[in-house]
């Protein structure tokens, strides 16, 4: 979740400062050591300041995650076009979901923990998050199988058991790299080995 990438779509200045500056202390020092008043301090403002916009840290990390989510379905819907190769939509709907916002988040010695932290401190976020980008996916999917691009047989004709099964294993790619370059070549592995299993 890089600040120069994050989307922070904020219409107050002060609030966008402050989740950008929370971004980078979040990947310095992971979220367990990261205090409020380390937040306060590198988006320049004082604590009493940044309590007014947020309550916790936690509330600060929820808005971080909404915001990725938010960005990520926009991005996600742009890239399942019908008709596309079916490798190439892939390639840019895993792109969409582990976007160059994630590359503190991977590269971070703290990567592990926020990407736990997702599941502890926005777990409701990330599970209808998910939710619904495995049904962008089940509705592309299901989408071109109708109009003869891809076959479901792979997956008894289940676009819904498909599209979950391509979610998670995106959330497991976070899990298994070292660097978002890593990332994006497994990405790209990804996507063809699914590619290779929708052709009719």
């Amino acid at each position: 979740m890089a600040s120069q990438t994050l989307p922070i779509d904020e219409d107050d200045p002060r609030r966008a400062a402050i989740l950008a500056a929370a971004v980078e202390v979040f990947a310095r020092y992971g979220f367990k050591r990261t205090a409020m008043e380390d937040i306060a301090r590198a988006a320049g403002v004082s604590r009493a300041a940044l309590y007014l916009h947020y309550r916790n840290k936690q509330d600060i990390f929820r808005s971080l995650v909404q915001g990725y989510f938010e960005l990520t379905e926009t991005r996600m819907q742009a890239a399942l076009v019908p008709g596309l190769d079916p490798e190439a939509a892939l390639r840019g709907a895993f792109g969409a979901k582990l976007g160059p916002e994630m590359m503190p988040l991977i590269e971070s010695p703290h990567g592990e923990e926020l990407i736990d932290a997702n599941f502890v401190t926005a777990a409701d976020l990330v599970e209808a998050a998910e939710a619904r980008l495995a049904g962008m996916i089940a509705d592309w999917l299901r989408a071109e199988a109708g109009a003869g691009r891809v076959t479901l047989a792979a997956f008894d004709g289940e676009a819904a058991a498909m599209a979950e099964a391509i979610v998670a294993a995106l959330h497991g790619l976070k899990h298994q790299v070292r660097s978002y370059a890593a990332l994006r070549v497994a990405m790209a592995r990804l996507a063809r080995l699914f590619a290779r299993g929708l052709r009719p």
